[in-house]
């Protein structure tokens, strides 16, 4: 079977209507790209020890939340093999996972201009090979905040 980055959907989104699985009716596709992304995402966001069925599966980055990053190179490059380790592990529609982190930490305003918070955020980039075709899955980028959690 062979899958194009603009083939017909032919995965199941995991935001599933309920009313749908609950009167057991057909369940919307999506295109496997959109798939690969929903899991990750998932896999992000989902801390060590919080999946009770597979206690390792999760991002260990979440550990870090309020660390204090003292070298930010570092940390970053921590991330980026602890990121690309999951997605190797737990997502085997990718190959090749190759993942790049960002992290800046913008000021939250008020209408008068004052800060009112101040938060990490983690811009992630996520591409590898379909292996299916050996296409490359374009660039899909994820961002989550700090202190405390968030995604966008």
């Amino acid at each position: 079977m062979t899958i194009r980055l603009n083939a017909m959907p032919n995965a199941y989104s995991l935001n599933a209507p309920i009313p749908n699985l609950l009167r057991k009716r057909a369940q919307p596709r999506i295109a496997p790209v959109e798939a690969i992304r929903e899991h990750i995402n998932l896999l992000l966001s989902t801390r060590l020890n919080e999946y009770r069925y597979d206690p390792a599966m999760g991002c260990g980055i979440w550990a870090e939340d309020y660390a204090n990053i003292t070298n930010p190179t570092q940390w970053k490059s921590d991330a980026e093999q602890t990121i690309t380790n999951l997605i190797v592990q737990y997502e085997k529609r990718l190959q090749y996972a190759r993942v790049y982190v960002d992290i800046d930490e913008p000021a939250d305003q008020d209408a008068d201009g004052r800060i009112i918070r101040v938060r990490r955020r983690i811009t992630i980039r996520v591409t590898g090979n379909l292996p299916e075709t050996g296409e490359t899955m374009p660039e899909q980028t994820f961002v989550m905040y700090f202190s405390p959690v968030a995604s966008e």
